[in-house]
């Protein structure tokens, strides 16, 4: 896990952010653009609809600089993981088992469906950490994916 898929794997989440927020702009201008044709203002009730959509992005660049100070801090490692039965998806939440853990498990905001499948077929991923508080970066092989994690106790 070289450091150029590190930027490449930065590089994505950056644009997918920038994204998300593009999209969630773009609807609160529409409801706008809505609401002087219609002459209502009830349409802004769909406002926390915008919100919705801008939350990945917002998520990512909250969190890069501790994915970057994970990455500098801590050697890359492979690790084995499974989707824990029951818990695959938990609201926007996925959990994986680490290999040879009881208890212990990685949570993980916001994986698309191909990181998901990925993640299946070959059942590895790459972390960096964790520190302190248990957040630990978790980048992908095949598919560029790079996130923030957390080892959560079950």
């Amino acid at each position: 896990m070289g450091d150029a898929w590190v930027r490449k794997c930065l590089a994505g989440a950056d644009r997918r952010a920038v994204g998300f927020i593009g999209i969630a702009l773009l609807a609160f201008v529409v409801l706008w653009l809505i609401s002087e044709w219609i002459g209502s203002r009830w349409v802004f009730v769909l406002t926390p609809l915008c919100v919705e959509f801008a939350v990945p992005g917002l998520r990512h660049f909250c969190s890069r600089r501790s994915l970057l100070r994970l990455l500098d801090t801590y050697p890359r490692h492979p690790v084995a993981v499974k989707f824990v039965p029951g818990r695959t998806r938990v609201g926007r939440q996925t959990f994986l088992e680490t290999e040879g853990s009881d208890r212990t498990f990685l949570r993980l905001a916001e994986v698309p469906e191909r990181v998901r499948e990925n993640i299946r077929r070959g059942g590895q991923v790459w972390l960096a950490g964790p520190d302190e508080r248990g957040r630990t970066a978790v980048l992908t092989r095949g598919a560029p994916f790079l996130t923030l994690g957390r080892i959560v106790i079950r």
